[in-house]
């Protein structure tokens, strides 16, 4: 019980406070890589009427074949842009904030799962194999952020986490033939 819910409920809470001061406090350092334009009003609108609908949208786009792609990425602007047309207030923060939390308890279980196995991880080739998709599911698990706290499209979103966790899958198999236990030195 300890193991599975107590420590993953207090990482979670020690991640969720950490996250208030790297994100909510001020001087807001965490914010400074971002730019910005003159008239954020104006822009937002002109944005909204270019795109569609909700969603991610890459400029040039891969789909569009390599030769118009490369031409529009030659002449440049190149593009991600995620969008949300649905408005968002800080009344709807609510319900991230629990979908945030539950989120890191989820990541702080999966963390807990693998410091328990931990001790058997590195027996057979199948067991460094497993581990290495272990902290791939891991790392696949941390990607959700980005739709609970950034609003990205879960599509896109779960296309990243997938291929994040088949990585780490990939590195464990090459990986498990060569990274093997020592032997243990014979007793004296």
């Amino acid at each position: 019980m300890k193991k599975f819910v107590l420590a993953p409920f207090l990482g979670a809470l020690a991640t969720f406070l950490f996250g208030f001061i790297y994100w909510g406090l001020p001087p807001h350092l965490a914010y400074k890589p971002l730019s910005s334009v003159p008239d954020v009003s104006a822009t937002a609108l002109a944005i909204g009427k270019l795109f569609p609908a909700s969603g991610t949208y890459l400029l040039p786009n891969p789909l569009d074949g390599e030769a118009k792609m490369n031409e529009l990425a030659a002449r440049g602007p190149s593009v991600e842009v995620h969008i949300r047309k649905e408005s968002f207030t800080g009344g709807d923060m609510g319900r991230v904030m629990v979908l945030g939390f539950v989120h890191m308890f989820v990541v702080c279980l999966l963390v807990s799962i693998l410091l328990t196995g931990l001790s058997k991880a590195f027996v057979r080739w199948t067991c460094r194999v497993k581990f290495c998709a272990s902290l791939g599911l891991l790392v696949a698990v941390g990607e959700l952020s980005y739709a609970i706290w950034w609003h990205h499209p879960l599509g896109w979103t779960l296309a990243h986490a997938i291929y994040l966790f088949l990585i780490f899958v990939i590195i464990g198999f090459v990986l498990a033939k060569f990274v093997t236990p020592k032997e243990p030195a014979p007793a004296a």
